[in-house]
């Protein structure tokens, strides 16, 4: 099987920054790959280079697509409240580009996205967790086959999480979507992924994540003993 990308020693830096460094692994077709570390860890930027929005300042990153086989879900997208767009014309103008003042039929959505009643309320006045729906939901209505999902839950209730990545879930196994996400959560990446990036300026590990989520390993990523880490996780 064709990887659908690898990455051999890839290095980011911006001046003096060195964002991170030496990164090597592969993205094989059809996968669920989850890349975890803490804040600053570089996890933002890795995702743009795999994307091809950025270009590495060392190492080579080989890709085995084209921009029209992806989504991309960032992590929150600022919109002006004062922003005259609808969700409905928003969805129109993804769907077609400059297409914003044509007639064009809106995809059926699935119920688990909770975004039908929100077709005519400005884009701007959403809420942060509707706001990610609407992104996910229009992404998702143009069958991208390669999704990526930079920390898109951010502001989604839990039980809301847990409906759409189940959602997310049965579009990997059923249709082959691979998704490409980055993620906070340890439990999501260990229930959902197959692969995991443990990411902090340098690459600490990376595999299946019940072999590679270890006391050890997690210590070398977080920078603190394990034992606080649980206590931090809990109280989030």
């Amino acid at each position: 099987m064709t990887d659908l990308v690898h990455a051999d020693h890839v290095t980011l830096r911006y001046g003096a920054s060195e964002i991170f460094s030496d990164v090597s692994f592969t993205i094989e077709p059809h996968s669920f790959t989850s890349i975890v570390g803490p804040n600053g860890a570089g996890k933002t930027q890795l995702m743009r280079v795999i994307i091809g929005l950025v270009t590495p300042s060392a190492g080579v990153l080989l890709r085995n697509f084209t921009m029209h086989q992806i989504g991309y879900v960032p992590q929150r997208l600022y919109v002006h409240p004062a922003l005259p767009v609808t969700v409905r014309e928003f969805i129109q103008l993804y769907i077609t580009p400059r297409g914003l003042w044509r007639s064009v039929a809106l995809p059926t959505f699935d119920p688990k996205f909770s975004i039908d009643h929100l077709m005519n309320k400005p884009l701007g006045k959403l809420s942060g967790g509707q706001l990610q729906r609407v992104i996910l939901a229009t992404v998702l209505s143009t069958q991208p086959q390669i999704l990526f999902l930079d920390e898109f839950s951010s502001g989604i209730d839990p039980q809301g999480q847990a409906e759409l990545f189940g959602y997310l879930h049965r579009l990997h196994e059923q249709a082959g979507l691979t998704i490409i996400m980055i993620s906070h959560d340890l439990d999501i990446t260990s229930q959902y992924a197959d692969q995991v990036l443990c990411l902090n300026k340098n690459l600490i590990c990376h595999g299946r994540p019940r072999y590679v989520f270890t006391a050890e390993n997690l210590e070398k990523m977080y920078g603190i003993p394990l034992t606080k880490l649980e206590r931090h996780h809990h109280h989030d």
